[in-house]
């Protein structure tokens, strides 16, 4: 009797030749010849030293032996059968619903999740309306959230404060030593207030907080910063803005900062959820992928001072 283990193959032909009572439809199910199947039990039968079936006239019976095999394998197998089958179908991938403004979700929240380890990202539905979603009905699972201070009834993590700055393209930041050369090369205004309690506009904050007077005419107005980072690009003129609006521009150095003074809103962007969705795991994942993101663009203003609208300094989470 041999001490080693028997082949696999062998043994799944014994638990299917037992299992059927006949070498012939064992021999169907493993897609072998009958010739095959006796083969390799009698080669079981050699390495264990005894029969393992009583052989007769046109059947087989199970020794007592071989009905001990099979009471022993027969579970075995299906074991291994359920194994592979669960293997091979697919896993059911978690479904995240995440709502937020528009220019949050595509300009630094989806290159996050972009960057993010696939083999355990969830499957995100995106909503870049600008309606906000009720969270606790359930027509989103997270929120992107710009506010000043969380409420009570959700569960809230801070993400991202954002920052202004003037940025220009380099050719022109050569010509531009003081606050009031931006002047010369044209001002980009942005028609609208971060903070909605705040009526002074960020050009207004960051002049006064370099004790200059605010200039009185802009060479160009805009709708939104978004559109004043492009114009910016495109016109050579000054545009205050920074954070994730701006982040392609100044990676890749289409637009620098010339001064190292920035305006932080007292408002600042949130991870919202329903609480108890905080201790998942999809929750957990989207927090780590979303503030990482904003460690790399806060990068961009590691060695500025930053001060919010009152003069008091701004940490940036």
């Amino acid at each position: 009797m041999s001490k080693r283990l028997p082949s696999l193959t062998a043994l799944r032909t014994f638990e299917a030749a037992a299992r059927h009572l006949s070498f012939v439809k064992a021999a169907g199910e493993l897609s072998v010849t009958a010739a095959a199947v006796g083969f390799q039990i009698k080669q079981l039968e050699e390495d264990l030293g005894g029969a393992l079936f009583l052989r007769k006239h046109r059947a087989v019976e199970l020794t007592s032996r071989g009905l001990q095999l099979s009471t022993e394998l027969g579970p075995a197998f299906k074991t291994i059968n359920s194994a592979w089958a669960a293997a091979q179908t697919p896993l059911k991938q978690s479904r995240l619903k995440v709502t937020g403004p528009p220019r949050a979700l595509h300009d630094w929240i989806l290159p996050a999740v972009s960057r993010a380890k696939k083999n355990i990202a969830p499957h995100i539905s995106w909503d870049m309306t600008k309606e906000m979603k009720d969270l606790a009905t359930g027509q989103a699972d997270l929120a992107i959230r710009w506010a000043r201070e969380p409420t009570s009834e959700l569960h809230w993590e801070p993400l991202l404060r954002t920052w202004f700055t003037p940025l220009v393209r380099p050719d022109v930041a050569r010509y531009i030593e003081h606050p009031q050369d931006l002047c010369k090369s044209g001002l980009i205004g942005v028609d609208f207030r971060v903070d909605p309690d705040q009526q002074e506009a960020m050009w207004s904050i960051w002049y006064r907080l370099n004790n200059l007077e605010m200039p009185t005419k802009f060479a160009l107005t805009c709708a939104d910063t978004a559109s004043a980072v492009e114009a910016a690009v495109s016109t050579g003129q000054a545009a205050m803005a920074g954070s994730f609006l701006a982040r392609e521009h100044l990676e890749n150095g289409t637009l620098v900062a010339p001064f190292q003074i920035a305006v932080a809103p007292f408002s600042r962007f949130w991870l919202v959820c329903r609480k108890g969705t905080e201790r998942t795991e999809e929750y957990r994942w989207f927090l780590e992928t979303a503030r990482e993101s904003a460690d790399r663009i806060n990068e961009f203003a590691a060695r500025m001072r930053i001060y919010h609208p009152d003069g008091s300094t701004a940490a940036l989470l």
